[in-house]
This record gives structure tokens, sequence and C-alpha cells, in this order.
């Protein structure tokens, strides 16, 4: 057990990290990712989860190909659940969507990330009944990726959404910037 210390060691700060990624974006807390790919194509997923007066948990998968050996493109679904206790009793809602990104890979660890997300959302009215509603993101930015072994990394990003201001009230998002952090495992 002790040749893992190390790697585990490697891994804290992206744990760290990833249990506080719902800072300033609700959809991106405490995800974690599974997938990569040693070849052309890459599977994977996330499951985030956050937890106090609004709680969700969702469920992220993603597919993937390398383009070449600097350009990835790919697209990912999301269902998310939510609950939400701040009005005297518990609100549930279900929200579903997915996007489809590009990711450049610049020397070293780092890469550039943009994407697309389309999102369906519920909303409630001052009654308490609830609506759908449709938004469109244009998110863009960049990360680090961490290699954990032969077929595995840690990953984090800071993506922003350029569509942030132009969202009607009640917007998908309580902030223009997203953390995203997470563990592929190359298959």
């Amino acid at each position: 057990m002790t040749h893992r210390q190390p790697r585990l060691r490697r891994l804290l700060p992206y744990a760290v990290l990833a249990a506080l990624g719902g800072i300033g974006a609700t959809p991106a807390a405490a995800q974690i990712a599974l997938g990569g790919g040693s070849g052309r194509y890459s599977f994977g997923g996330g499951i985030s989860a956050g937890a106090g007066d609004v709680s969700f948990l969702m469920v992220a998968p993603y597919l993937s190909y390398r383009v070449t050996e600097e350009v990835e493109v790919g697209a990912s679904l999301f269902y998310r659940l939510r609950n939400d206790t701040r009005f005297g009793r518990d609100l549930n809602t279900q929200d579903a969507g997915g996007s489809v990104f590009g990711r450049y890979h610049l020397p070293g660890p780092f890469f550039a990330q943009a994407e697309v997300e389309y999102l369906n959302y519920d909303v409630y009215r001052s009654n308490l009944s609830t609506y759908r509603k449709n938004a469109t993101g244009l998110l863009a930015g960049g990360g680090v990726s961490q290699p954990l072994g032969a077929n595995a990394s840690a990953h984090l990003m800071l993506l922003y959404n350029f569509s942030y201001g132009g969202y009607s009230a009640p917007a998908p998002y309580s902030s223009p910037w997203v953390l995203r952090a997470g563990i592929g495992i190359r298959f």
C-alpha cells in the first residue's frame, strides 16, 4: 500500500478543489469524472453533488474524439436533481442538458476549452408551481491535467460563461465562473 501514497498525496489538492467546486457555479460542485482513453476515443462521465439550502445530485456522461495530438472534440449530457429548502418546504426540480466542446492541448499539462451548453431547467413561481425554461451558454477557459500514473489523470478547469449577462431571471447559474475538477481513468 505504501506505493500508492505518493499518488494520493498528489491527488489531495485536486480532491480539495473538487470538494470546493461549487464556488460561483451551482452545477459544478464536487465533480468526479471517470473516463479517458489512450486511443482516439474517450468515454467517461462525472458525478456532482452539492449540499446546503439548495442540494443537488448530477450525472454527466461524455464522449470525445482526439482529432490530433492537440485537438479533442466531444459531447456531454447531464441530468440534475435539485432540492431547495429555502422556502419552508422541500421544492424538488429536475434539470437536463448537454454540451459540445472543443479542447486544445497546450504544451505541458495545460489545455484551453470552449463549449456550447444547452439547459432545460425547472423554475418555481411565487405560488411554488413550476415551469420549464431553456438557456444556451457559451463557455470558454482553460485548465490543467496532472497524470496519476499510466492510465489516470486529475484535472482542474475554470470556464467563463460569456452568456451569463444575457440570461433572463431566474438565471441557471449563480455566477459566470464555472469551476470543474475531476479524475480521469483512461481505457
